[in-house]
């Protein structure tokens, strides 16, 4: 033992000690620390899916699991620090103070990391659970899938598995290395942590659908946006803030409608772009049938094209015309798509959607025939079809079938 320097056995140390800052914030204590991404679920209590933490909201898993890919997947990963709140079990060495805030160590009892409750964060923390987990899992896995490779001599599979360890490995290093900021507040009042929950959730801005495909790259589909936006129906007519696009707002779409529309005339109006198709799918083919899809609209109808000529605003059209809805000129793209895929012409489904263009007005009145169509997607006064999925759906489905002159209703038979 004389050779021993015992100074080095950590595990039976009374409490864990991290570099960190102090400070007032609310009248409250606040401690300021980093972790690594694979001590936070050793440190904080795991969410659990099936009970809420008392004062949160219950923990969604699949949007926890949804960040563990994303953190394993994206080392240009980011995410805010986690903000906590507990009594006040912590001891605190400082002797440097700086405008306010105390520079030191930071001590956290061991026995008393199930008193460090959350305030924001829980998916971040079930998610590095997770993350954690399944590496560790899938090591193991893959460890007894090379062995067996390696056992019946395929050594191009073992190749293949050492590849995968060796990942596996890199993302189990990086959980290791990188660190997330921790604010915890020092608060033992529950009415009061409460009340520090809704008012972090009530002043916290959020972030629109606009937003999110102006922004988000990582997505084949928000990538087309720019290019798309340059046709001349949508030139300097999408709104790239706000979700909503009603009332005086001159513009024709938001941001996300624009995407929403180039997904239905791409993959369909129901349709979804898997993990494997955002690999696969290529920018310019999704922008060359989206701008194709814009011109054949603008062709067909009148009020489009007065709008591209720049003679009318999108107030107006909304005014006049069920085609200043986004859900039907999402419906219109799926049309395309669909008779598209079944092998019509680009000139056939204009020439459809051009015996359309007299039915198109709104707000519908009670004689027009949209209230007689077998999707029942309109109502009388309205401006737009009903938007529920399975109603876009049908009512994209009816006018694919419109396509055969058998199957047309008589009042749409061409003149």
């Amino acid at each position: 033992m004389d050779n021993i320097d015992i100074t080095q056995v950590t595990g039976y140390a009374p409490e864990d000690r991290y570099l960190a800052t102090r400070y007032c914030q609310g009248e409250r204590n606040v401690y300021d620390f980093e972790l690594p991404l694979d001590v936070i679920p050793q440190i904080f209590t795991i969410p659990d899916p099936e009970r809420p933490t008392l004062g949160n909201r219950r923990v969604n898993p699949d949007h926890a699991k949804g960040f563990a890919r994303y953190v394993r997947e994206h080392e240009d990963w980011v995410a805010p620090a986690l903000l906590m709140r507990a009594p006040d079990i912590f001891t605190f060495d400082s002797k440097n103070i700086l405008a306010g805030v105390s520079f030191g160590i930071l001590g956290i009892p061991r026995s008393s990391r199930r008193d460090i409750r959350i305030i924001d964060g829980q998916h971040r923390i079930l998610g590095f659970y997770y993350a954690v987990e399944d590496i560790a899992r899938e090591l193991d896995e893959t460890r007894a899938k090379k062995t067996q490779a390696d056992r019946d001599s395929q050594p191009e599979l073992a190749f293949f598995w050492a590849k995968k360890l060796e990942e596996l490995e890199r993302q189990r290093r990086r959980l290791s290395t990188e660190h997330l900021g921790v604010q915890v507040l020092v608060e033992t009042d529950q009415q009061r942590f409460e009340q520090m929950f809704f008012d972090v959730a009530d002043n916290a801005l959020g972030i629109s659908g606009a937003v999110k495909v102006r922004f988000d790259s990582r997505k084949v589909m928000h990538r087309t946006l720019d290019a798309v936006m340059k046709h001349q129906l949508l030139k300097e007519r999408v709104d790239l803030e706000q979700d909503r696009i009603s009332g005086s707002n001159p513009n024709l779409l938001g941001a996300r409608h624009v995407i929403d529309i180039v997904r239905s005339v791409n993959i369909g109006i129901s349709g979804r772009v898997s993990r494997r198709q955002e690999t696969e799918l290529q920018e310019g083919v999704l922008v060359q049938r989206t701008l194709e899809f814009f011109d054949a609209i603008v062709e067909a109808f009148p009020d489009l094209a007065e709008m591209a000529d720049g003679n009318l605003s999108g107030e107006d059209l909304r005014k006049r015309s069920v085609l200043g809805s986004s859900s039907m000129l999402r419906v219109l793209a799926g049309v395309y798509r669909e008779l598209a895929e079944k092998g019509y012409s680009g000139d056939e489904i204009t020439d459809l959607f051009r015996d359309m263009a007299p039915f198109m007005s709104a707000p519908i009145a009670a004689s027009s025939p949209l209230l007689k169509l077998r999707s029942q997607v309109f109502t009388a006064g309205a401006s737009a079809p009903t938007a529920r999925a399975q109603d876009l759906r049908n009512l994209t489905d009816e006018i694919v079938s419109w396509i055969d002159p058998e199957d047309r209703p008589d009042w749409l038979q061409t003149k």
